[in-house]
């Protein structure tokens, strides 16, 4: 029995030895499909890996945080008195933004590595040389990811905006460095002239411990719980969702050229399959062999997947980091890490893939396979029903997505919606396809006779076609879909900042000396805010006081507004205004009473409009700055915004150098201000680098769907090499050859890339009106513009003209071979 097994397990794995290029694309397909979603699995277990790991500052825990009330900073005396009475888990940081002489803007991350109590293992190993972090001239160390995006090599100083240059840097990383610097503590205050930390970390306490720290802090100190590893699993959960959604669509992309590789297969082993049965070899037996194969399948494309996906994963991981370090803040490690579950998933599905695309309709072959059928290589007559099949099976998707739209109320149904879209359209494509060729057919002269072949030919090969222009199909779409929504999102954030972003030049020092600053006779008006940060439904939260009368506050874009929203502009204390993820994450209405801690206690609301906030991922509320200032007596300054006048004051150089001697007089330093059009232009710097990992997954998933389309054509004209040996013996020029085969694909990929415009501006309309708003918690208007499509056009009309190439030169090649067989069968 066994040796039989093996016999018939030779018989079938026979094929994948005698038919390389077949194999390689079933291989390919497992690969490019598998390959991506890894890829995303493991950057999405290891951020949410980084996010437990959020509440520890390089090695150490930080159990809570010793903040100012009043967000300025501790003094260094504050922290030596502390470790004086005994608090040895406590450690001194400084957290900065920074912005280079090129305005880039980075991270700076600056510990005590004396005071830092690291764990057992510790958090810089013995090669790390980290004394010298503290020695002069220092170290500043940077991930290499971080150092080339602003085009540092090791050595080098970077030079800040300020004129100040950091210490020489060095290309490394410590865990939960993430991309930002690491500077010792003593270097930063030397080198940046800082006089005060950020804040400061405290370890593990016990309840005693607690008490007394709470009972040793100075009144304008605070202890905060840390509890970051909660807030960035909250923030970021829409963001992973939306990268694994992409994943899954290109695991989807690369099945179709797995099913396509398969149902060339089924046929060219049909002959295989019914001689074995003549042998006398059982359906039981059979089955098994087909498990057996689908099993070391699924081994090696999971196997081949995983490391592919490892490798893409560790080249996206930078892009990630960057967008979620930009987002929200969160950092994370620059080692990736395969999870046994990852693998565990990546082989079930890999197998599961494998189950619907070869061992099921293997198994359906067997059983309807029969001595008749030997031979029947090109026998496609039952792609009538299979059409209609799919007909039926795209009419039922569409049912339930319609079911399921006015019921949506998670950005995974959200999801769950696209997917049966996308695939209904899929399925519709053959029958739309067929009916498109038969029509040109019908309008064709009946005198243009290379013409009708062209078509009929065409037709005739559609089953075999139309797998792969499903594929391109869905990736057209999610291309369309998602570039329609980064430009929608772009020229929203684009008028937003033009309103925000109204003053000439914006100030944000704590040593500045206002008063001085609005006595020059440049000053037209401006604007000083104050605020504080709290915490509003367990997820943080900014409250800022804004002058009601300022420029910028009146022109305030808002989203919704009640009728007496002008009270509030009257500076009434009892209205407040909020962002829209208020009122769309958190359900609250126009009318609502919101409730929020004041240091002298809790203090209603009523929420008298929304306004616009692109790219925040915080509550946030505005209130007038009398109100802040009267329920929040230790509200920091929020900066300080200046509209500037040209009047009789030269050129826009002279401007500039006289307000910016007023600022040096003032108090302020340099790289404490920026101007107008520099704050805008950071902003679309870091849009472009936040948005980078969509248009990467976009090209990979393209890039996928141009395999499919090529593995179809190589096989389709393989197959075919046969009966293009009979059109050359019969005088066929290769021109002729050319129309006949290629006006019919081009007319294909021509009306699945037209089909792919309406669908991918539902997707997107989907995509701004709903899922963004889910996720996020902003709304925006849907720009529609035909360049992404036109830019799709050519690059799919690119991926053809590079396919159709190969096939041509694969099928000029072996037709010799193809005449002289078909000689020797004469």
């Amino acid at each position: 029995m066994f040796q039989r097994l093996v016999w018939t397990l030779h018989a079938l794995l026979s094929y994948y030895r005698h038919h390389g290029l077949q194999t390689l694309f079933l291989i390919t397909g497992l690969v490019t499909g598998v390959g991506l979603w890894a890829a995303v699995q493991v950057i999405n277990s290891h951020a949410r890996a980084s996010y437990e790991d959020a509440n520890r500052l390089l090695g150490a825990q930080a159990s809570h945080w010793i903040r100012a009330i009043d967000d300025n900073g501790i003094a260094p005396e504050t922290y030596v008195q502390l470790r004086r009475d005994g608090f040895r888990q406590v450690y001194p940081v400084i957290d900065k933004r920074l912005i280079t002489s090129s305005q880039q803007q980075v991270k700076l991350i600056a510990t005590d590595l004396l005071a830092l109590p690291l764990d057992a293992d510790g958090a810089f190993n013995s090669t790390s040389n980290w004394s010298q972090l503290m020695l002069p001239p220092f170290q500043a160390w940077y991930p290499q990811a971080l150092a080339d995006s602003i085009d540092l090599e090791s050595g080098e100083q970077l030079e800040l905006l300020s004129g100040a240059r950091l210490p020489p840097a060095v290309i490394q990383a410590q865990p939960q460095q993430g991309q930002r610097i690491f500077m010792d503590i003593g270097a930063v205050m030397t080198v940046l002239d800082e006089h005060h930390f950020s804040y400061l970390a405290v370890g593990d306490l016990a309840q005693d411990e607690k008490s007394a720290l709470l009972q040793a802090l100075p009144k304008r100190l605070r202890l905060v719980a840390n509890e970051q590893s909660l807030d960035l699993a909250e923030l970021t959960e829409s963001l992973h969702t939306q990268l694994s959604a992409m994943s899954l669509l290109s695991f989807a992309v690369g099945l179709f050229i797995v099913f396509n590789a398969v149902r060339f297969a089924l046929n060219a082993r049909a002959t295989t399959i019914a001689t074995l049965q003549e042998l006398g070899v059982g359906l039981p037996l059979l089955a098994t062999a087909i498990v057996i194969e689908t099993l070391l399948l699924s081994i090696i494309g999971a196997a081949a997947g995983l490391t592919m996906g490892y490798f893409i994963g560790q080249q996206l991981l930078p892009s990630v980091a960057i967008s979620l370090q930009n987002l929200y803040g969160a950092v994370l490690d620059h080692h990736l890490l395969l999870e046994p579950l990852i693998i565990l998933k990546a082989w079930g599905m890999t197998l599961t893939g494998l189950v619907i695309a070869l061992a099921w309709p293997l198994w359906q072959r067997t059983r309807t396979v029969s001595i008749s059928q030997r031979g029947s290589a090109g026998d496609w007559t039952n792609d009538g029903k299979a059409r209609r099949m799919l007909l039926y099976a795209a009419m039922g998707l569409l049912i339930v997505a319609v079911w399921l739209y006015p019921r949506m109320t998670t950005i995974v149904e959200g999801f769950a919606l696209l997917a049966l879209l996308l695939f209904a359209a899929a399925w519709l494509l053959p029958i739309l396809l067929a009916i498109a060729l038969d029509a040109a057919r019908s309008l064709t002269p009946k005198h243009a006779w290379l013409m009708q072949w062209a078509l009929d030919d065409g037709r005739s090969q559609l089953p075999v076609l139309r797998t792969a222009l499903m594929a391109l199909l869905l990736a057209l779409t999610a291309n369309l879909g998602v570039d329609t929504l980064v430009g929608s999102f772009r020229t929203a954030l684009q008028s937003w900042l033009d309103q925000r972003i109204a003053a000439d030049i914006y100030i944000n020092s704590d040593s500045i000396k206002i008063d001085s600053v609005l006595k020059s006779p440049l000053l037209v008006t401006h604007h000083q805010r104050n605020g504080v940060n709290l915490r509003w439904q367990d997820r943080p939260a900014l409250v800022y006081g804004l002058d009601t009368d300022a420029p910028d506050t009146r022109q305030l874009p808002l989203a919704k507004k009640a009728t007496d929203v002008g009270d509030w502009y009257q500076g009434d204390r009892r209205m407040i205004l909020a962002n829209e993820q208020v009122h769309h994450l958190a359900g609250i209405d126009l009318g609502d009473t919101i409730t929020l801690s004041g240091e002298s206690g809790e203090t209603d609301f009523r929420v008298a409009g929304f306004f616009h906030d692109y790219g925040n991922s915080y509550y946030q509320f505005y209130l007038p700055y009398e109100t802040v200032e009267e329920l929040w007596p230790s509200a920091r300054s929020r900066g300080l915004a200046l509209w500037l006048t040209t009047t009789g004051m030269g050129d826009i150089d002279v401007i500039r150098d006289t307000i910016e001697q007023t600022l040096v007089d003032a108090g302020a330093e340099p790289g404490e201000w920026f101007y107008r059009d520099d704050i805008l232009d950071l902003s679309f710097d870091i849009f472009d680098r936040t948005f980078a990992i969509t248009a990467s997954m976009n090209m990979l998933t393209l890039t996928v769907a141009g395999i499919a389309l090529l593995a179809s054509l190589l096989a389709i004209h393989q197959q075919r090499l046969p009966q293009y040996a009979h059109w050359r013996s019969m005088g066929v020029r290769w021109t002729e050859w050319l129309t006949v085969v290629l006006i019919p694909l081009a007319l294909c990929v021509l009306l699945t890339w037209a089909l792919s415009i309406p669908l991918g501006t539902l997707l997107a309309w989907i995509l701004v009106h709903d899922l963004n708003v889910l996720a996020f918690g902003w709304t925006m208007p849907l720009v529609w513009s035909f360049l992404p499509g036109l830019q799709l056009a050519l690059l799919t009309a690119a991926v053809v003209a590079i396919t159709f190439t190969i096939t041509l030169l694969r099928v000029r090649y072996h037709m010799p071979d193809a005449l002289k067989q078909l000689g020797v069968d004469r």
